[in-house]
């Protein structure tokens, strides 16, 4: 159990370094080649497409993992939850499919990018193929790292090949979509060895109910999460969409270093650790990485990187304190209206601010949305549930992030070469927030500290 627990450790460990590595190389060469127009134009189709995709899923991904979990050492129920979400998952593709072409029909393929509406459409067909529930509720992890990581190089070097002007931009959404469809195809052709279709004492209906309960989450979260970029690509530039869609990946990129948490207390603990100063560093240094990772025609993503930082404090504080509780209290249908307000303020906000403010006016809007929500969560789930969190460790993390930042600012102000000063502010400013904690005896990194060098001094004894 130990070894399994350690091995899934570890691809987890190499899946998210994947995950956070190869976007990153990816935004860095297509930024220079299609520019912002060009980013523009996929972002838009793409965010199109992913309400479809949304709808098509109808909360499988989720409601899978957690089912599949609880039958994984029965064969016959195995296959019987199987072959149920799968005709499911059949039927809701096919309804998505379908509505989506009508949408491509009723637009006239959208000011004539038919094609690359076409493209990014394979998404929703891919899905029929979609069956990674299956993969993580019975924890194959290994699989999954192995099969990302293929995947994403032959991605990356199809890109390098078929993406050389800016008229690529359709090359671009097709390979994006065809790595999805990669991902699934070897999905289905390893799932032979797991599960298999069976017709007896299939109980469709039961999983309805769940299904549509989680889709509504998830999918009023979509709208909030995706609508910035449908109403900036209707208000706004393809450029202006080009910009944002970069800000919001750059932002993201350092979401996805947030740690996974299991008690309360820790969990905030190591947020306040990790979180803020990630916040405050992207804000400072964010116009000197886009001039240096996306070029001088992204010189405004900067500007638009600085607005959405505090959705970094925000979602990561709000992911623990509000949906990880919600659902592990079993309160989850206070995240179904938390994200309806939210939709309807980001709705508003956005038909206001983007005709004057575009990129950035939608990242406000986005911000006070996604503050809304969590407000909302927050403030119920404190009523109704007593857990203890202590204030110590966000006291020290933001007079440690005072100081990294300070100098920071200063090494800013130097005028040294772009690369030079940001390689300067993340090493020294790193190095300045750590040794700031262990002076102040942050007891969370004085934790993980011990394990490391306990780790370490076993590792050599037994050599």
């Amino acid at each position: 159990m130990q070894k399994s627990m350690l091995k899934n450790s570890v691809f987890n460990i190499i899946y998210t370094a994947s995950n956070i590595l190869f976007p990153f190389i990816t935004s860095i060469y297509v930024s220079r080649i299609l520019l912002p127009v060009g980013v523009g134009k996929v972002a838009s189709a793409q965010n199109i497409a992913s309400y479809f995709v949304t709808a098509a899923a109808l909360g499988l991904p989720s409601y899978g993992v957690r089912e599949f979990a609880k039958v994984r050492e029965d064969t016959a129920k195995k296959n019987s939850l199987f072959t149920e979400l799968f005709i499911i998952n059949l039927i809701s593709t096919t309804i998505s499919l379908i509505a989506y072409i009508f949408v491509l029909i009723l637009n006239n393929g959208f000011n004539g990018e038919g094609t690359l509406y076409i493209c990014c459409g394979l998404a929703i067909f891919f899905n029929y193929l979609n069956i990674d529930w299956i993969y993580q509720g019975l924890e194959e992890y290994g699989y999954i790292t192995g099969r990302s990581v293929v995947i994403k190089c032959i991605s990356l070097a199809l890109l390098v090949v078929f993406v050389k002007t800016r008229e690529d931009y359709v090359a671009y959404a097709l390979l994006t979509s065809l790595a999805l469809g990669g991902n699934y195809i070897f999905n289905v052709i390893h799932a032979r060895k797991m599960v298999g279709f069976t017709l007896v004492n299939l109980k469709i209906r039961k999983h309805i109910k769940p299904i549509v309960f989680i889709a509504g989450i998830i999918f009023m979260s979509t709208i909030y999460n995706k609508i910035d970029i449908t109403m900036l690509s209707a208000l706004s530039t393809d450029e202006a969409v080009g910009y944002y869609s970069y800000a919001q990946r750059t932002v993201n990129i350092v979401l996805t270093k947030a740690v996974f948490y299991k008690l309360m207390d820790k969990g905030f603990q190591i947020l306040c650790l990790g979180v803020v100063p990630l916040a405050v560093g992207l804000f400072l240094t964010a116009n000197q990485a886009v001039v240096l990772l996306y070029g001088d025609s992204f010189t405004p993503t900067g500007t638009t990187i600085k607005l959405m930082c505090p959705l970094i404090l925000i979602k990561g504080f709000g992911d623990l304190l509000c949906y990880q509780l919600a659902y592990s209290s079993k309160n989850e249908y206070i995240l179904l209206p938390g994200s309806a307000i939210a939709s309807i303020i980001n709705v508003i906000t956005n038909s206001i601010l983007i005709p004057l403010y575009a990129q950035n006016g939608a990242v406000i809007a986005s911000v006070m949305s996604e503050l809304t929500t969590n407000i909302i969560q927050f403030l119920y789930l404190k009523r109704k549930i007593k857990y203890h969190i202590s204030n110590t460790a966000l006291v020290l993390s933001l007079f440690s992030t005072m100081v990294m930042a300070a100098v920071v600012c200063a090494i800013i102000k130097m005028n040294l070469p772009l690369a030079v000063a940001l390689a300067m502010e993340i090493s020294i400013g790193g190095a300045i927030y750590l040794l700031m904690n262990i002076a102040l005896k942050n007891r969370i990194l004085s934790e993980m500290l011990t394990k490391v060098l306990k780790k370490h001094n076993t590792g050599f004894q037994d050599s």
